[in-house]
């Protein structure tokens, strides 16, 4: 073998050496690295934005009408309004319900009056019966004692039982009169409560999504 063939292989062989410790010391063939961001670790809060379509509903939903129909006279608010608890949303025509409380209480006042009438009838009925129970005992002693006639004893105990009888009748009519003025008072909250019905009020603090009447303006 010549010499310059031995130099030849002898800088073959360091060359791949070389290479060999090249590519262990990461020189060439390594694979590309990823880029990264680094940030201090501190608490906050993250909002994640997601796009997509769809329809948005209320967590509570109360759908308000009223509970007697009517003409709308008053609309106070519109689509997209914030109302609070109690607050008057619209008013319906109350003139009808108005009348009715007018007689409910006008009925509740006669039937007061019927019985206080009666009431003073009554006492002065009481007083008859007690005079008439008064003269049939004085006159039943005179009749047992044979001082007076038949009919003079048998006037006195008719008089105790027609005044007993009126007195008997005045006080029903004073129950019936009681009873009336329970019916009417019925009548009046009755009436006094379809009044306050012709308001329409927000149950709860919220805002108007959708009115299904407008407001009509009359020239």
């Amino acid at each position: 073998m010549s010499k310059t063939l031995k130099w030849i292989l002898t800088g073959v062989v360091i060359l791949v050496i070389v290479l060999v410790v090249l590519s262990k010391a990461g020189a060439f063939g390594k694979e590309k690295g990823v880029k990264v961001t680094t940030e201090i670790v501190k608490k906050r809060t993250i909002t994640e934005i997601v796009n997509a379509s769809g329809k948005i509903y209320p967590e509570v939903e109360v759908k308000v009408s009223p509970d007697i129909s009517g003409e709308i006279t008053e609309l106070n608010v519109q689509e997209g309004d914030t109302v609070k608890k109690g607050q008057v949303l619209a008013k319906i025509y109350a003139d009808i319900y108005s009348i009715q409380r007018d007689q409910a209480a006008s009925g509740v006042a006669q039937s007061q009056a019927q019985v206080a009438n009666s009431q003073a009838a009554l006492d002065a009925l009481k007083s008859q019966v007690e005079q008439a129970q008064f003269t049939y005992d004085r006159q039943k002693n005179l009749f047992n004692e044979k001082v007076i006639s038949q009919s003079e004893f048998n006037l006195a105990e008719s008089n105790l039982r027609t005044s007993t009888a009126n007195y008997n009748a005045a006080l029903q009519s004073i129950r019936g009169g009681q009873a009336s003025i329970q019916s009417a008072v019925a009548n009046l909250n009755k009436a006094n409560k379809d009044l306050s019905r012709t308001s329409v009020v927000a149950p709860m603090d919220g805002v108007v999504s959708l009115l299904n009447v407008k407001k009509v303006s009359v020239w």
